[in-house]
């Protein structure tokens, strides 16, 4: 009926959002549960597994912000998101037949992961011009619903994946599959968007990639921005990666339920605290309240090292991921409040590959590092290389004075930098 009201390219967003991170929540909790506990891998193996399904990402991450900056994007992640339907099916035919073996796992999150590296800066180029339509231009409160949605949607998909001793391996990547057709579904119902792109001769993508490198890195605002998320992501990325699933297992006797609940509770703390500043006023000093969220990953490691009970380790983990919801919030927000629109899906994967980019280095570092140490021990490592970052950054860079812009003010980086 033309009277009714149709829901806003917010809601489909958003819908889309939920459905596509409680898929990767499944994935999240199967793929470590498989390698670390059903196959029983040295911490090692771990680490390099975790290692290896992070590497597509970061390779093609920036392939992926050029081609999504030429496209119309709604059509473009909708298929993407069809196509990704399909590894999760063939994984699960695979392993009901039996044929379950390290290398298969590692072979479909390689898949996969190139796949999420084409996916992510088309959502997020997505998300600009959504909330400019839907939310008045506040770019803030736009990036944190999609965080809330994205790491919430995560906990709903741990919950389901800590079934995965009752469920089954397959039944969990049978249901993954539906829910990305859903997401795929709710992508074909935002409103078209003309491509970023749409004038000047066609460039190489390379060239674009090196275009979108250099202004981010130019950029006063952006470049200490992308260093402490890098640097970051080598310290804790992989603690959360390698250290969570040796924990679970070799210290606390658990299996899929303890793992998932670690998990939901750490990415529950980030939607949470995300969703907290979706309702509250922009933070004005972005780049303090970035740095004092830093803090609290490296305190909950130190108080993680003494052994408390796996409660307890719950507990710290949603304390961590309210403060990282803090510091992943704003570090998006800055980017998609400084890029200018004709190259803002790659300034977004350029942002995105810094600060995942020390992810497979983390998770390659801690393997080795719990193998050498025991979990334990291990945590204290990037406690003390944090202290090292974090003052590092506070005297030799503008972080700490970082600022907002006033609302219609956004300071665009452009392809001369600031």
């Amino acid at each position: 009926m033309t009277g009714e009201k149709q829901p806003s390219d917010l809601a489909w967003y958003m819908s889309g959002i939920w459905l596509y991170f409680i898929s990767t929540g499944i994935q999240g909790v199967i793929f470590p549960w498989i390698i670390a506990i059903v196959l029983n891998e040295s911490s090692a193996r771990v680490g390099i597994a975790q290692m290896m399904m992070m590497l597509p990402m970061l390779m093609f991450t920036l392939f992926g912000g050029a081609l999504a900056d030429r496209l119309e994007l709604r059509n473009h992640l909708r298929r993407l998101q069809t196509i990704q339907m399909i590894p999760p099916l063939a994984l699960a035919a695979l392993i009901y037949a039996g044929h379950l073996t390290y290398e298969l796992i590692l072979g479909f999150g390689v898949i996969l992961g190139i796949l999420g590296a084409y996916v992510m800066p088309a959502r997020d180029a997505m998300l600009t011009r959504v909330a400019i339509t839907s939310l008045k231009g506040n770019i803030q409160r736009g990036v944190a619903l999609s965080m809330s949605g994205q790491f919430l949607g995560q906990v709903a998909g741990f919950l389901i994946g800590g079934t995965a001793m009752l469920a089954g391996a397959p039944a969990l990547f049978v249901l993954q599959s539906a829910l990305l057709a859903g997401a795929a579904f709710t992508t074909s119902r935002l409103t078209p968007t003309p491509p970023a792109t749409t004038s000047g001769p066609r460039r190489s993508q390379l060239s674009e990639i090196k275009e979108g490198l250099v202004v981010l890195w130019e950029s006063e605002r952006l470049r200490p921005v992308v260093l402490m998320m890098f640097m970051s992501g080598i310290l804790f990325m992989g603690v959360f990666m390698v250290l969570f699933p040796i924990l679970v297992r070799d210290v606390y006797q658990g299996s899929s339920p303890e793992l998932a609940l670690i998990n939901m509770c750490f990415f529950g703390g980030i939607g949470l605290s995300s969703f907290t500043l979706s309702r509250l006023r922009p933070i004005r000093r972005q780049g303090r309240a970035m740095m004092l969220a830093m803090c609290t990953g490296s305190c909950v490691m130190v108080i993680m090292h003494f052994g408390f009970s796996i409660y307890v380790v719950d507990l710290l983990a949603l304390c961590w991921g309210l403060a990282a919801g803090v510091s992943m919030t704003q570090s998006r927000a800055i980017v998609q409040e400084t890029a200018s629109p004709h190259m803002r899906a790659r300034l977004i994967s350029a942002f995105q590959l810094g600060s995942m980019g020390g992810g497979p280095l983390g998770a390659l570092f801690m393997g080795y590092i719990i193998s050498w140490l025991g979990p334990l021990d291990a945590v204290l490592v990037p406690v003390g290389l944090m202290v090292v970052l974090w003052l590092s950054i506070f005297f030799f860079t503008s972080l700490w004075n970082l600022e907002a812009p006033a609302r219609g003010h956004a300071p665009a980086a452009s392809a001369h930098g600031d």
